[in-house]
């Protein structure tokens, strides 16, 4: 497994640890700004669309902590040490090599591209570990945001599905660039 900590040109994203899941679920700020050596939004609570997840992140890290960092990533604005939000994959690679991935940015720091930068940096992290072939991300197609950034980071709609709850989603995926010197 590569890097625990990934640098983009204004962000620090590093791997929410166990006690860091637990303590942004719980909403223990003392606890998570200490663990995480970031200042979260006051009540301390996650990102939007986090919220549902995080719970079964948290049970999925008790019973596989080397997992960790195929979970939840705490991106951190480096000049102010804030918390913006959290770029996720959903597990481990796939028998395929594909993985999936997803991001929920604090209101407030919405619209200021660093979910692109942050999505962008863990793509090229994710090509670099081991068997990984394909990233995919979906998007609801009602979800602007969402789909710029996916189209922002080079992916490209590969299918469409329905869910109940939220509607047509877009599955967007990006393959993993030629090997140097492959043929």
């Amino acid at each position: 497994m590569e890097e625990a900590l990934v640098r983009t040109d204004r962000l620090d994203i590093s791997p929410f640890a166990l006690a860091a899941v637990e303590a942004i679920v719980s909403g223990d700020a003392d606890a998570l700004e200490r663990l995480t050596g970031a200042a979260f939004p006051r009540p301390a609570a996650p990102p939007p669309y986090m919220t549902e997840a995080l719970p079964v992140v948290r049970e999925r890290l008790r019973a596989h902590p080397d997992e960790t960092a195929w979970w939840n990533w705490l991106i951190v604005e480096r000049e102010t040490g804030r918390a913006v939000g959290s770029v996720a994959f959903g597990g481990m690679p796939d028998s395929g090599g594909a993985v999936l991935i997803g991001y929920a940015m604090y209101p407030e720091f919405e619209g200021h591209g660093y979910a692109t930068e942050a999505v962008r940096a863990m793509i090229g992290w994710a090509f670099r570990q081991s068997g990984v072939t394909v990233v995919r991300a979906l998007a609801p197609v009602w979800n602007t945001p969402a789909l710029r950034v996916a189209e922002n980071v080079g992916m490209k709609p590969v299918a469409a599905d329905e869910d109940d709850d939220i509607g047509e989603v877009l599955v967007y995926a990006v393959s993993a660039p030629a090997s140097v010197g492959s043929a």
